[in-house]
């Protein structure tokens, strides 16, 4: 089960996450939180370097 956004959640996701159980909802947060943490630590990166990139993006 993959939801679009788990940080800034569709209304569909909304409705999504509801119907599951409270079990289901527990796997679903032990494996985003398992993820996590297996994609090791993020690489340090400057306001300034973070603002260049999502310029760039929206280029």
């Amino acid at each position: 089960m993959q939801f679009q956004s788990t940080v800034f959640p569709t209304a569909e996701d909304i409705k999504l996450w509801e119907r599951l159980s409270p079990e289901q909802q527990r796997a679903i947060i032990t494996r985003e939180l398992d993820e996590a943490e297996e994609s090791g630590v993020a690489e340090s990166v400057s306001m300034d370097d973070l603002i260049a990139r999502v310029r760039a993006r929206k280029r």
